[in-house]
């Protein structure tokens, strides 16, 4: 069984934080993972151990691709917000304009801005939905154009657990931009990352097997009627056999279907956070301060909890904007500490483990007086 744990960079000062992911490894409270931390352009510490296998026999390698569900949630807001770039269509043209059989609220036009963060009132497929396969992209995309909104656009904030992507999809196809997939494969590219809705063919041996560790990952969501809903439909849109097949690995599912590692999540965080680089530079600094600026704030129906939501991102009390998803992945970028950090795991569980890490990160880099600071 791999326990071990390899560190690819690590500056100086970072022990603290090793050590206490080797100890997630070596007590299986980490089944297989990777944590990545950037700042100012450069790897400060990238480390990863366990296994990638149910088997628990192949190690996790550099190599190794995870899927983060939500964690990609806000690549599907930066290829909207880059056909927004691009001239493709408005925030706040009524999504009819440029997709006419889109099924509206005949008295609240929706917008895209109302989409990006989370208020559609689509933020859950049909019940028809329930029976159809997570893979048909082509299918849920109808759906979605044909089911009238839940809510009023505009009024209820309710994360789009499950349409996130195919919603923006459907958009940016209508408007004859690039999809959510093209779009993050440029971005890829730019950014020498492997940010993916869908594996290429020679990565599918490099994806790791989600392993649930109990029922934690689901609870506090699938026992309510609104997070049955979010997460069931489709059926399958959870189910561990469907999620290690080679044909969703090749799936493009924007609200959970990211397949990606800690190193390109950071370098991506990283980039982010930089008002030079590459995102900067594709969006401009009006629609990349979208990013950073609540867009609606309140109770979400879907989390029942107080947020923030941008264009794409969640934005905590102190500034940090990210993203979490289901079974414990994380990214996020921190302003106040000008860092990035990403943890990905294909053990299903919770968030404390990254929570305990994130701790660590920042009693790392909150040094004392006349010391110098984590390089």
């Amino acid at each position: 069984m791999p326990t071990a744990v390899r560190i690819e960079h690590a500056n100086r000062d970072w022990e603290p934080v090793v050590a206490l992911f080797r100890e997630l490894v070596a007590t299986q409270r980490e089944p297989g993972g990777s944590l990545a931390i950037w700042r100012h352009g450069e790897p400060s510490l990238v480390v990863h151990g366990g296994s990638a296998d149910l088997g628990r026999t192949a190690p996790w390698t550099a190599d190794t691709l995870v899927q983060v569900f939500s964690t990609g949630k806000p690549l599907v807001a930066l290829a909207a917000l880059g056909a927004v770039a691009d001239g493709h269509l408005g925030l706040d043209d009524p999504v009819t304009a440029h997709w006419p059989a889109y099924r509206d609220a005949p008295d609240h036009a929706t917008t895209l801005r109302m989409i990006l963060s989370h208020r559609s009132g689509k933020h859950t497929f049909s019940p028809a939905a329930a029976g159809l396969d997570p893979r048909d992209h082509a299918a849920l995309v109808h759906d979605l154009e044909a089911m009238e909104p839940l809510t009023a656009p505009g009024r209820d904030i309710v994360e789009h657990a499950s349409t996130y992507g195919h919603l923006v999809d459907g958009l940016l196809a209508a408007a004859g931009a690039p999809s959510v997939r093209a779009y993050t494969e440029t971005l890829s590219g730019l950014l020498g990352a492997r940010l993916r809705f869908g594996v290429h063919p020679h990565e599918l041996p490099l994806v790791a097997e989600p392993e649930p560790m109990g029922t934690t990952w689901t609870d506090p969501y699938l026992g309510h009627e609104l997070g049955r809903a979010a997460l069931l439909r489709p059926a399958a849109l959870l189910d561990t056999e469907t999620l290690r097949s080679p044909t969703w690995h090749q799936t493009p599912f924007g609200a959970t279907g990211l397949i990606t590692d800690a190193a390109s999540l950071a370098r991506l965080y990283d980039d982010l956070g930089r008002p030079d680089g590459h995102i900067a530079r594709l969006l401009g600094p009006e629609l990349r301060s979208h990013l950073f600026t609540p867009a609606a704030t309140g109770t979400d129906a879907f989390l029942r909890d107080h947020v923030r939501w941008s264009l794409g991102f969640k934005i905590d009390e102190n500034g940090d904007t990210g993203m979490g998803g289901i079974g414990g992945s994380c990214a996020w970028y921190s302003p106040a500490h000008g860092y990035s950090l990403a943890y990905v795991t294909r053990g299903l569980h919770n968030h404390d483990r990254v929570t305990c890490l994130a701790d660590a990160v920042e009693d790392t880099l909150r040094p004392e007086p006349g010391t110098p600071t984590v390089g």
